[in-house]
């Protein structure tokens, strides 16, 4: 677990979250279509991204939205049965009918660095949990 100072990190502070990220596996900056940032990250070798939202002109973003896609069909049973046991994320099927597994984070204001990590700590976490759960392999 790293140890970071209590300094607020905002949508401001991209460098900074894309650091957090690093603890957790790879990352890097990338952009949205619209031009907002968006992090390409990896955790436990499976591949993420979180896009930056709500972003003024000054690329000032309020939320991030970790999301995660598989290309396994799994039942709507199945994905309901985690949105019913799970808090923090949702899963649904694409129009694929591929699994997806989001997290809204607000950052508006400002989060601690320790809360930030606390976050990846739960991505990490559930991205496991998830995989295991619909069984990709």
């Amino acid at each position: 677990m790293a140890i970071f100072a209590q300094n607020l990190i905002d949508g401001n502070n991209i460098d900074e979250i894309i650091f957090i990220a690093r603890q957790y596996g790879s990352a890097a900056l990338a952009y949205q279509a619209d031009g907002n940032p968006k992090i390409i990250g990896r955790i436990d070798n499976i591949p993420y991204i979180i896009r930056l939202r709500n972003c003024t002109n000054e690329q000032i973003c309020e939320d991030m939205n970790f999301r995660v896609g598989f290309l396994i069909k799994p039942s709507i049973e199945l994905i309901n049965k985690w949105n019913q046991t799970k808090r923090f994320t949702r899963a649904y099927l694409d129009n694929e009918k591929d699994a997806i597994l989001e997290m809204d984070i607000v950052i508006d204001g400002g989060i601690s660095s320790k809360n930030l990590d606390k976050i990846f700590s739960y991505w990490r976490l559930s991205l496991a949990a998830f995989t295991k759960h619909i069984e990709f392999k």
